[in-house]
């Protein structure tokens, strides 16, 4: 019997634990999960008939353990559990801006990384995944079990992480910035706020539906006619727009950049 635990049951960990459950592709009775916080740890672990305990009784008694932590507590969370870190677990790490590399630096265990979505709530979302080269083919067949049953996992070189994370982990934040911002638009010539708003989310959505058998490219297609008035509304967004998305990802490579930075300085 795989034992699973969760160290970290904030707003993602706590995702991962009720779907997982939720799913079936984790029995309750087989998780046992751990928080700085312990009462939220009690609180899912009532929740879901699951078990809670210390980082240190997570570490010795799982099989594969979750770490939803910040990327700057990852060090003192490994830093503690090292001696429970040992070649037969698998390490999966849910943290930003912590490498495979620097996860091998500080523990024996055999490592994996993993970037869900937010979507994965509604068993919809993207989740990142790269392996550790200390981990076998077991564990990635595993992972990719475990978020398939909450969404699509995509096998993918860590060098990417940070801008295919963009795309997905941060996607649904970036969209809905984006939709918001139309809406708003969309108000200020005279369209009642919430109604711009309740038009642009189903609009929406009946598009991701449309995109299910088409490409972004021919969407447009169908939909910007020749000389029409669409065709105008996109002549705009393909001149503004590649400044704006230059920039937005300067802006998350240089966030990025600076928690690596905090996390080289740490003891």
């Amino acid at each position: 019997m795989t034992i699973f635990g969760f160290i970290g049951t904030g707003h993602l960990g706590s995702i991962l634990v009720r779907k997982f459950v939720e799913t079936g592709a984790i029995k309750a009775e087989n998780i046992l999960v751990s928080n700085r916080t312990r009462e939220k740890a009690e609180l899912i672990a009532r929740e879901l008939h699951a078990r809670f305990g210390s980082n240190l009784e997570v570490a010795a008694q799982s099989d594969v353990i979750f770490l939803s932590v910040r990327p700057m507590d990852v060090k003192g969370v490994l830093k503690e559990t090292y001696q429970l870190l040992t070649p037969e677990k698998l390490l999966v790490s849910l943290a930003a801006d912590f490498t495979l590399k620097d996860l091998r630096a500080l523990c024996r265990s055999r490592v994996a990384r993993v970037v869900p979505s937010i979507a994965c709530d509604d068993l919809k979302g993207v989740s990142l995944m790269a392996m550790g080269n200390n981990a076998i083919q077991q564990d990635e067949d595993l992972l990719v079990s475990l978020f398939g049953a909450i969404g699509e996992p995509f096998l993918v070189e860590e060098a990417h992480f940070e801008v295919m994370a963009d795309l997905t982990s941060c996607g649904p934040g970036y969209i809905s910035a984006l939709m918001r911002e139309f809406a708003l638009a969309a108000s200020w010539k005279g369209v009642p706020k919430d109604l711009a708003e309740e038009l642009v989310k189903k609009t929406l959505i009946g598009t991701t539906s449309l995109l299910r058998e088409e490409s972004f490219e021919g969407l447009i297609s169908r939909v910007a006619t020749r000389g029409g008035i669409t065709e105008e509304g996109i002549k705009v967004i393909r001149e503004k727009s590649p400044e704006m998305f230059s920039e937005l990802f300067q802006a998350s490579r240089d966030k990025h950049e600076a928690v690596k930075r905090l996390i080289e300085e740490q003891d």
